[in-house]
């Protein structure tokens, strides 16, 4: 392989006996007088050999493997490498489309399979390629015919991450969208009673975690990301281009005071009240699709992002972040000089949120919020009311394309 010098002259006097080289070292077209011409002036004979396949295959994305089996080496047919064009009207033959490659591709031994990866514009295109041999010479390239070939690129592809890994961006794709979910925090501890230790107020909820989605970013192909999972309250992130933080966990409440669910992609829902009287006032459920907590008479819920949770932004898409849901609670009066006990459920988390007495976690990879805690609904005392719910771990989902 290699340039081809070719410098024949015809005519002044040169007979055959003269000349060394015969017609098949003369390039098709050119004339000369040869050692085999008889001291006439002849046109040469060299042309450039034949390619023996021609093959493609969609491989990944945009990118295809082109595969071409070398020609045998032939006295007067000289071979450089190859030139592959494509179209997606038609086969572009010699000269027509757009030129994608010009080499010997990674085997420059005669008969063997020689390969290059290319890349094509689009997904899910139809393309029709023509392989050309060729040869370089003094008097310019020499082309041979070509063999032609059709491929279809793939497809866009999605992945979901639910833990944190490294991850490398498949060959073939320049493009992604990227969404993010971060950790749900967990619920907030029960309310004890200012002049006992009898707890009597469920906790209040956790907000959901945080969501980012990143619309149409650049990727490189073959770089690689970290890919982190939030858990509670931990943000989640597909390396530098997407980030989103975790729902917040509620203060926890002491023997006065009043508590808020936690603020995040969905609010926590507020905590319960209850008095000495008698009066109770449920707890508000967990918010959901960027909502806020629910609110109960004193209390707020948490505080929402205030536009949806779902994957990607899309009305159809999968709801993440649901707020946690409030604990239940209890405790005991005077109701016309009797004591009597008083006991009442906690309420619903958001989708992916803990709620109820029997649901206190939230949802893995959901960004769901904890349950807050509950009073159990025991009629006699105990110190421990067991924990409150944990916040669900986050997710990132990437599509690439």
């Amino acid at each position: 392989m290699g340039n081809i010098l070719m410098t024949g002259t015809g005519g002044g006097g040169v007979t055959s006996e003269d000349v060394t080289i015969t017609r098949a070292h003369v390039l098709k077209g050119e004339k000369t007088v040869t050692r085999d011409s008889n001291d006439e002036v002849v046109e040469g004979e060299m042309t450039v050999n034949s390619l023996l396949s021609f093959s493609v295959a969609a491989y990944s994305g945009r990118r295809i493997i082109a595969n071409w089996t070398n020609p045998n080496q032939a006295a007067g047919r000289p071979y450089s490498g190859v030139i592959i064009r494509y179209d997606t009207g038609g086969y572009p033959g010699t000269t027509g489309g757009v030129q994608i490659y010009k080499g010997a591709g990674n085997n420059h031994s005669a008969g063997a399979v020689s390969q290059a990866f290319l890349d094509l514009p689009n997904l899910n295109a139809r393309y029709f390629l023509s392989c050309t041999p060729y040869v370089t010479t003094s008097f310019g390239e020499l082309l041979g015919n070509p063999i032609n070939a059709e491929v279809t690129t793939g497809g866009g592809i999605s992945r979901t991450f639910t833990y944190t890994q490294n991850f490398t961006i498949p060959d073939g794709y320049t493009r992604a969208d990227i969404f993010c979910v971060g950790g749900g925090g967990n619920g907030g501890n029960v309310k004890r009673d200012a002049s006992s230790t009898n707890p009597y107020e469920g906790g209040s909820g956790g907000g959901g975690g945080y969501t980012t989605t990143v619309i149409n970013v650049s990727v490189t192909p073959g770089s690689t990301h970290l890919v982190t999972i939030g858990g509670p309250s931990g943000a989640s992130s597909f390396g530098t281009l997407c980030s989103a933080a975790g729902g917040q966990t509620p203060v926890a409440q002491g023997t006065t005071g009043f508590g808020t669910g936690g603020n995040g992609g969905s609010g926590g829902g507020a905590m319960s009240t209850w008095s000495h009287s008698g009066s109770h006032y449920d707890g508000g459920n967990g918010g959901s699709d960027g909502g806020n907590g629910g609110n109960s008479r004193l209390n707020t819920g948490g505080t929402g992002q205030g536009r949806t949770t779902r994957a990607f932004g899309n009305s159809g898409g999968t709801l993440y972040s649901g707020g946690g849901g409030c604990g239940s609670g209890g405790g005991s009066y005077t109701n016309d000089g009797s004591r009597e006990w008083y006991f009442y459920n906690g309420t619903s988390g958001g989708p992916g949120g803990g709620g109820s007495y029997t649901s206190l976690n939230g949802g893995a990879n959901t960004g769901g919020g904890g349950n807050g805690q509950n009073r159990p609904p025991e009629r006699v005392y105990r110190p421990d009311c067991g924990s409150p719910g944990i916040g669900g771990s986050g997710i990132v989902i990437a599509n690439f394309y």
